[in-house]
């Protein structure tokens, strides 16, 4: 068949408007057909007429090299999928928009000018073609996360906030929060480099607080509300553990801490939470030993 777009995806599954089902691979689409290939390397076309929707199978190692890239808080394993899942975007129930939004995260966490470049393009890529609103909702978060991320504050917050009204959708709700924390948190971060004895000047330390319980109130609102929604919740119980331990509030961020590790363990956000706490455990224990060696000298 010609003019087939193309992306071999695995153990698919075809559903037909007469009920019927068919495990296949999903080798294209045309205008008026889908190719697959069965079981015994026999190819042939269904018309889309005929179809009802396809279960999009995994790959052979994706789920392994989605494991692994959370773990290692690296994009690197998901390129090849990427590559092969981003023919999908359109099309019902594909999950390559959700592969893809876990690729740019990962890339914007990298942080490198190359990469938040590469993860801008995937966020405009699924923001046009997915097929999901909820997934173009949270592309459009996630572009602006990489506005802020850039330091362009004020480009990014007028759009997040329209976007918040406008939207209904509880995790596009949780992400756009969670990008007006980000952009409460930088502005904190700008006022108190400039203000570095913020707590002796009144007005600063006013405006301080606003921009402090901004970013935390975003952070949480997922936890708070929406605690079915773990990845997103974990993550911004992390950026609150964060936000606290560098406004030096320890006991708030441990507190936090212990509740993404009790309540969200399966989340890669709550390995970094203990060995967070470990490391803060191995600070008071050195703290406590400090203190005993000064009371010996005393002595």
């Amino acid at each position: 068949m010609i003019g087939m777009t193309a992306g071999a995806v695995g153990a698919d599954t075809l559903v037909l408007r007469n009920g019927r089902r068919a495990e296949c691979e999903v080798l294209g689409f045309s205008a008026e057909a889908v190719r697959i290939r069965r079981g015994g390397g026999e190819q042939r076309d269904v018309r889309l007429a005929d179809l009802d929707y396809v279960e999009f199978g995994e790959l052979a190692g994706e789920e392994e090299a989605k494991r692994k890239a959370v773990a290692m808080r690296s994009a690197t394993p998901l390129i090849v999928y990427w590559v092969k899942r981003q023919v999908w975007l359109g099309r019902p129930r594909s999950p390559a928009g959700e592969l893809g939004l876990l690729y740019a995260g990962l890339l914007l966490a990298e942080a490198t000018p190359d990469r938040m470049e590469r993860a801008r393009k995937v966020y405009e890529q699924i923001e046009a073609g997915d097929w999901s609103a909820e997934r173009r909702g949270r592309a459009k978060a996630g572009r602006l996360r990489l506005l802020i991320r850039q330091g362009k504050v004020e480009e990014a917050r007028p759009e997040a906030e329209r976007l918040l009204k406008e939207s209904e959708d509880p995790r596009v709700v949780i992400e756009l929060r969670q990008v007006l924390a980000d952009a409460a948190a930088e502005q904190l971060r700008v006022l108190v480099a400039a203000h570095p004895r913020w707590e002796e000047e009144e007005g600063i330390r006013v405006e301080r607080g606003r921009w402090f319980h901004e970013a935390l109130s975003g952070y949480l609102h997922g936890h708070v509300f929406h605690g079915a929604e773990e990845d997103l919740a974990a993550r911004g119980l992390w950026a609150a553990v964060q936000l606290y331990a560098g406004a030096g509030e320890r006991e708030a961020a441990r507190a936090c801490a212990e509740d993404l590790v009790k309540l969200y363990a399966g989340a890669a956000e709550a390995s970094a939470a203990t060995g967070w706490l470990v490391e803060e455990e191995e600070k008071e224990k050195e703290g406590g030993r400090r203190t005993g060696e000064v009371r010996k000298e005393e002595r």
